[in-house]
Order: C-alpha cells, then structure tokens, then sequence
C-alpha cells in the first residue's frame, strides 16, 4: 500500500473524530463512553488506533451486537461505521433510550478527513435521553 503525503494528512486529521467533542474523551477514560469502530474501513481502524484498542470492533450480528453494547448502559456510543450499521445501532439504541447527538463537530472532522473509503463513512454519537 502506497502511502501518499493526502493520506496520511487525511489520516492525521481523521483521529480522533470523537476528541473534539465536550467531555467525550473524559467519558471514555471514565468508562461511561463506548467507542466503536468498522474494521473493514480505514478511518475505523484509524479511529481505533488512536484510542489504543479501547473501541470494539463491529462485527457480527449489528442488532445483537448494538444490544450488547447498550445493555451495558454507556452515557455516549460514538462510533465510525458505515451508514447502514449506524441506522441499525441507532435504532436499537432508541430502543434503549438514546438519541442521535447531532454534533456537527463530528460531521466536519470526517469530511475534513476526506477518508480513502470515502462514502462509506459516518461518524456519530449516541446519547441517553434526559
């Protein structure tokens, strides 16, 4: 794999897409924050690397895994995913009682990322409802 001075610039910019965002880095060093990551796309493993393996992978059954992961009853999910296995974890996590945080700091970091898997990547926030 050839790296390109873009890449590794999109990459930089890319990790972490959660550090920006109040007191979701403090609630992940305080368990209180789950983080997720797609392992097939490059700004996942990226997400991934920069916290040091503290997020799951996603894999598997979405609903059972989503389940799983809200049955812990984090104070935030964010994750780094494809559109698709963000709608199934959203919506499981309504089920659980969480709502979408629809945080543009989120949304610029991974458009300014311009990652490499470019339309496959989303990433979001979960919150429980107040």
């Amino acid at each position: 794999m050839k790296a390109t001075r873009r890449g590794v610039l999109a990459g930089a910019l890319a990790v972490p897409a959660a550090a920006g965002l109040p007191g979701i880095a403090a609630a992940a060093r305080a368990r209180s924050a789950m983080l997720l990551h797609d392992p097939s796309l490059a700004a996942g493993r990226r997400f991934a690397e920069a916290y040091r393996g503290e997020t799951l992978p996603i894999e598997g059954d979405r609903i059972r895994f989503a389940r799983a992961v809200f049955a812990r009853k984090p104070a935030y999910v964010v994750g780094v995913s494809r559109p698709a296995d963000a709608l199934l974890i959203e919506d499981v996590g309504r089920e659980a009682g969480y709502v979408l945080a629809d945080d543009r700091t989120v949304r610029e970091m991974t458009a300014a990322a311009q990652p490499l898997d470019r339309g496959l990547v989303l990433g979001w926030v979960l919150a429980q409802k107040i």
